[in-house]
């Protein structure tokens, strides 16, 4: 029986929250788990547009060892004012972690955000991450976040942390870690940590500037696409990507007309409410994944 799959498509942020402040900063302050699943800690939220002098910054959450976090987000493209206020808002309210969230960064903007990593005291942690809405068909429509920049040694300092202290992950990062252990055991070779908690592995494959990614929803549904520096939004790459996709079609078993642009694949398989799904799950994954690698390392290599 032949694999179905669907498409992906965009939905605009400003369908689904018309107003930042009035939409988008309540909607994520009440849904911090987004955040916490991304970067990897749970949040607390302390407060929403906290006052900082005569300016008010979006959200303030604390971490699990009590330390302030600040999150600044829009729902349009980076820009110097928001920069510019960060900084602000960071010597205002001694935050030791700064998470800003938007539809897309300037490359300017995260090369800012890489340099704060990189020249301020230890202890500080910033963090650049993507949000968009996707929906496949006519399923619920999904917000994702994807962080584009975070501390290098991030991942290193969560899992000693999380050592120390004997600090829980949320239900969502059990359930990460459960089901990517499960996948490194049946496949050790692939690349995924056992442990690992995110929700959204990668992939970086080799001889080229591209990056597999999976994902999983609750509705049932897991899939992979492929993302490189340049792409202008979360479910598009840049052309760099174009020549690849009849190739990934075919092999794929896809008409070319239905590839995406990011070369997105998908199937129904419940990895949620049932656990024996879990071998077949990491069998299509699996099978995608070499698919992929084959295609994008052979072919960049002619």
């Amino acid at each position: 029986m032949p694999t179905e799959f669907g498409r992906i498509e965009s939905v605009n942020l400003r369908e689904v929250w018309p107003r930042e402040a009035d939409d988008f900063t309540p909607w994520l302050a009440k849904n911090l788990h987004y955040v916490s699943d991304a970067i990897g800690i749970p949040l607390e939220l302390q407060g929403t547009e906290v006052s900082v002098g005569r300016f008010s910054a979006d959200i303030l959450a604390r971490d699990p060892d009590g330390n302030s976090a600040l999150i600044e987000n829009q729902l349009e493209w980076s820009d110097h004012t928001h920069l510019g206020q960060i900084l602000t808002y960071l010597a205002g309210l001694e935050a030791r972690t700064v998470i800003w969230v938007a539809r897309d960064f300037e490359e300017a903007h995260l090369s800012s955000v890489r340099w704060l990593n990189e020249n301020t005291v230890d202890g500080f942690s910033f963090f650049a991450i993507r949000v968009s809405v996707v929906k496949i068909s006519d399923s619920p429509r999904v917000p994702q976040f994807e962080v584009l920049v975070r501390p290098n040694d991030w991942d290193r300092r969560i899992r000693d942390a999380a050592r120390e202290s004997g600090r829980e992950l949320t239900a969502l990062g059990v359930f990460n870690r459960d089901f990517w252990t499960h996948y490194a055991d049946r496949y050790p070779d692939d690349g995924i940590r056992r442990g690992f908690a995110g929700r959204n592995p990668s992939f970086p494959v080799h001889g080229t500037d591209f990056t597999i990614r999976w994902y999983h929803e609750k509705s049932g549904y897991i899939g992979q696409w492929v993302t490189a520096p340049g792409a202008r939004t979360f479910q598009s790459s840049p052309e760099s990507l174009e020549p690849y996709l009849p190739i990934l079609a075919e092999a794929l078993g896809m008409d070319p007309d239905e590839m995406s642009d990011n070369a997105f694949v998908q199937t129904n398989i419940d990895i949620h409410s049932n656990r024996d799904n879990w071998p077949q799950a990491a069998d299509w994954l699996h099978e995608k994944l070499e698919i992929y690698r084959r295609i994008l390392s052979q072919e960049a290599q002619e």
